[in-house]
């Protein structure tokens, strides 16, 4: 086990004997876990803000039954977080879909005019293609891309065997990468 997982097995305990220690592994991963809800909300502050300190309350709550599997903290703040996205959109009936491109600033004030084109042209095809995704196969590219989480931790997030994810995450892979266009499609378009 990793040095760091260790601090973090001992945080743990620690907030489980404590939950004044619990402040510890929010400090950490707040930021973490309010971007995440944050580009699954559509970018609406108050929501993010709210289903954020709603996960961190949940988990506070629960401490005492998580057991450390290995693998980091984080893994079950995502599942419980995914879960409250959930049911905000069920309780809201909001859209199902958030557009990718939110999740990053492309732009960059040193680009030039061509890359700031290529870069819109990017989004919008991403965007595209996130379109002929369904939910599922959208939050597999939006964790294992975004928040860069193994598929042990995707596996956690999602409340699938690891090596379901590991099939689901290659076959969305493989079916976003025929959803793009080809060079020889954006050539024909020029």
């Amino acid at each position: 086990m990793s040095k760091d997982l260790e601090q973090e097995k001992r945080l743990i305990e620690d907030a489980k004997k404590d939950p004044d220690k619990f402040l510890a592994l929010y400090d950490k991963y707040y930021e973490q876990i309010y971007k995440y809800v944050y580009r699954r909300c559509g970018g609406d502050k108050d929501v993010s803000h709210d289903i954020t300190s709603q996960t961190f309350l949940d988990a506070l709550q629960n401490i005492k039954t998580y057991e450390f599997q290995g693998y980091p903290f984080s893994s079950w703040l995502y599942k419980i977080a995914h879960n409250n996205v959930i049911k905000w959109y069920r309780k809201s009936n909001k859209r199902k879909y958030v557009p990718i491109e939110e999740a990053y600033n492309l732009s960059d004030k040193t680009q030039d005019q061509k890359e700031k084109a290529d870069g819109v042209i990017a989004q919008e095809q991403i965007n595209e293609m996130m379109k002929h995704l369904d939910e599922d196969e959208c939050e597999i590219l939006r964790l294992k891309f975004y928040e860069g989480l193994s598929n042990i931790e995707i596996a956690e997030v999602m409340g699938l065997s690891v090596s379901n994810i590991g099939v689901k995450v290659f076959r969305t892979l493989k079916k976003a990468k025929g959803l793009l266009p080809t060079k020889h499609d954006l050539k024909q378009l020029s």
